[in-house]
């Protein structure tokens, strides 16, 4: 199990123990977003950059920059690590190359939550859905990057997002949870 924190540090505890074996360390601010993939453990900090850590080894096999603030959130699809920035972007990263493929730009402040789900265009397809403290909710069609649609109904910042069952949940700090 990892965790981020304000030290600025990645731990590694164990789940059985739940003692910290190890402490990552390079980050220049504090670690705010993390996620997993098979290989990879993807740290995300207020140094505006994101670190790939070796799941294995526990070494920084990389540190994927281009945001231009705070990483605030991160989640993983099938072929592509997703970050969300306080510059308002959300940037796809190949989980292969580790190289930013796009960057998807529309919410008009911070983006605080990412989710992969259904819901794209075809049947089957997945969609990654964003939400900002512009307020708002988009979906993102993963095969083209293009926005689908951008949903309004909350009245503040869309702090937290969940896929389940072909749902999206929304948590906002208005107190209120939308259904999509």
């Amino acid at each position: 199990m990892f965790s981020g924190s304000y030290d600025k540090s990645v731990r590694v505890w164990d789940v059985q123990t739940l003692e910290c074996k190890a402490s990552l360390t390079g980050h220049t601010g504090a670690v705010r977003a993390l996620v997993a993939s098979p290989e990879y453990v993807f740290s995300g900090s207020y140094d505006t950059t994101i670190k790939v850590w070796d799941v294995h080894t526990l070494k920084c096999v990389k540190t994927l920059e281009g945001h231009e603030d705070n990483v605030r959130v991160l989640a993983v699809g099938d072929n592509a690590m997703f970050s969300g920035s306080w510059d308002k972007t959300i940037r796809v990263w190949d989980l292969r190359t580790l190289e930013c493929v796009k960057v998807l730009e529309g919410h008009t402040e911070a983006v605080l939550a990412l989710a992969v789900g259904e819901g794209g265009p075809t049947q089957g397809s997945k969609v990654l859905v964003s939400g900002s403290y512009d307020t708002t909710v988009r979906f993102w069609d993963l095969s083209t990057y293009r926005c689908l649609r951008k949903c309004d109904g909350h009245f503040d910042a869309v702090r937290v997002l969940a896929a389940h069952n072909g749902y999206i949940f929304s948590g906002s700090y208005d107190g209120t949870i939308g259904v999509w």
